[in-house]
């Protein structure tokens, strides 16, 4: 496989995934009143999703360098990829008893930790991870994620 044909395969990929967000996140219910409803961050994000993806595929599609040969993924990339989705797994399976903050700074520190084996940097990046997530999107933008089963 080459690097292009990699890259279309994968910008597709990630504007279907990007396409199944959007369209989950018109289910999502409102209610009357609220600053921003809930689907806003949602709409955003597979939206966003949506055009990285097909600009990925379209940059590939139209490039003329050399046609570099990808090996992949091999074993150690097969191994991170299902560590991600485990990590994934996890943070949606905790973010409603947790709340999001918590959640988020699990997720961000057990991933970074297992891709960069540096326990300090990623407890670092987790906390400012939790504290973004809890001042941006709960504090600021007053957006209905779970807080957590401490915060009843």
């Amino acid at each position: 496989m080459t690097q292009r044909s990699a890259d279309i395969v994968s910008g597709i990929l990630l504007a279907v995934i990007g396409a199944a967000v959007v369209m989950a996140a018109f289910q999502i219910k409102s209610v009357f009143g609220e600053r921003l409803p809930p689907r806003t961050l949602p709409l955003v994000l597979g939206s966003i999703t949506v055009f990285t993806g097909i600009l990925l595929s379209v940059q590939a599609y139209y490039y003329k360098g050399e046609q570099l040969l990808v090996d992949w993924p091999e074993p150690d990339g097969r191994a991170r990829l299902g560590m991600t989705v485990v990590c994934l797994v996890g943070y949606l399976l905790l973010i409603e008893p947790l709340g999001i903050a918590v959640a988020s700074f699990l997720f961000s520190g057990a991933l970074i930790y297992y891709l960069d084996r540096r326990l300090i940097h990623s407890l670092g990046i987790a906390v400012i991870v939790g504290i973004f997530v809890q001042i941006v999107f709960v504090k600021l933008l007053q957006l209905s994620f779970p807080v957590g089963f401490w915060a009843d």
